[in-house]
């Protein structure tokens, strides 16, 4: 099953996930993808703060800011994968460590084709997103490229999912899908 999780900024989406692949995966492997490229000491309080969050709760923890292909064979088979997050997934690889900017024109496909390849590898993905398309702000061209470019992901992936959450306050509403197969209880 694969499942897109998507909501603001401290919404909460992070949490439900969590809860989500606890329940959807008793008796199978789990697996905490995360994306995030340490830049700064925030960043690396920020996640301190989440790996602490997550012990205890039977994750394995795989770091891989770029190039996720080349971490699929450290995923066990049959594993539940929460990625943690698409848009800093996108980031990382529009905008790598070298401070060159690469062309989105190849990107969303790249990033759409290994989503899908990870679907195919495990038994349950959960793709987690961030909403940034609401603040009203018009930001300059690089950055309306990259929200441009998140927002087609979006829609492909939420297209091509089992299901698509949306998390506001705490609170999960299922916009794709049956809430019933999530086993969890949403508006």
């Amino acid at each position: 099953m694969f499942i897109f999780v998507s909501g603001g900024t401290r919404s909460g989406k992070s949490e439900w996930a969590e809860q989500l692949a606890l329940t959807l995966s008793r008796d199978n492997p789990r697996v905490y993808l995360a994306t995030a490229r340490i830049v700064d000491e925030d960043m690396r309080c920020r996640v301190a703060r989440h790996q602490k969050a997550r012990s205890g709760r039977g994750f394995l923890t795989l770091e891989r800011s770029r190039d996720l292909g080349g971490i699929f064979h450290a995923i066990p088979a049959n594993a539940l994968v929460l990625l943690e997050c698409l848009p800093n997934w996108l980031a990382n690889e529009m905008f790598p460590e070298d401070g060159n900017i690469c062309g989105a024109g190849g990107l969303e496909e790249e990033i759409f084709r290994t989503a899908l390849a990870l679907r195919e590898r495990c038994r349950h993905l959960l793709i987690v997103s961030d909403d940034i398309f609401s603040d009203g702000v018009v930001y300059d061209e690089v950055t309306e490229s990259y929200r441009r470019l998140l927002g087609r992901l979006h829609v492909r992936l939420a297209g091509v999912s089992d299901a698509a959450v949306e998390c506001i306050a705490g609170l999960a509403r299922c916009a794709k899908g049956e809430a019933g197969m999530l086993g969890l209880g949403l508006l």
